[in-house]
């Protein structure tokens, strides 16, 4: 009786696990080639691919701390009734153990830059924006305040949210 509780004890802690890591997953799948919605994900070797065609040696640098970016966005011009990204990731981000760094809210838009850290390294930045176009980043790697720097300076649409983050301290 006792391995049996033990077992469900188990799988129920599993499954919990499971669904907080799949979160953000499950977002992007769900919006992946919709119509109305751009998708883009780079992963780390196109990163590195890009940075070495470039020959900017700050951004190779930060192309072999970068395991991913994925990008989701709605399309201008195209209604999307009821969408709020912001909404939808509520409870990923409470769940996931991001730590909300920046907030901006305008008249037309809110941007949220939340990063998830181990010790000084920054494993992962979500940045949110919603209003009348909603997009969400998620970059994955590891990262030090100096690579966020660099990072908002690649001339990626929507990565120089980042420079928020210089007098924030992460």
């Amino acid at each position: 009786m006792k391995r049996m509780l033990f077992l469900f004890v188990l799988t129920l802690c599993t499954a919990a696990i499971s669904a907080q890591r799949d979160g953000l997953d499950n977002f992007f799948s769900r919006y992946s080639g919709l119509e109305g919605y751009t998708s883009v994900i780079i992963n780390g070797s196109l990163f590195g691919l890009f940075a070495k065609i470039d020959d900017d040696p700050e951004l190779n640098e930060l192309a072999n701390k970068i395991t991913s970016i994925r990008v989701i966005s709605t399309e201008s011009g195209k209604e999307h009734p009821g969408v709020s990204f912001a909404s939808e990731l509520g409870n990923v981000i409470r769940r996931g153990g991001y730590e909300e760094l920046v907030t901006v809210k305008s008249s037309d838009d809110d941007v949220l830059i939340l990063v998830k850290t181990a010790g000084e390294t920054i494993r992962e930045i979500l940045i949110v924006s919603s209003g009348d176009e909603e997009a969400v980043i998620h970059i994955k790697g590891s990262l030090r305040q100096r690579d966020i720097d660099n990072l908002s300076r690649t001339h990626i649409e929507g990565l120089e949210q980042l420079d928020m983050l210089e007098n924030t301290g992460k």
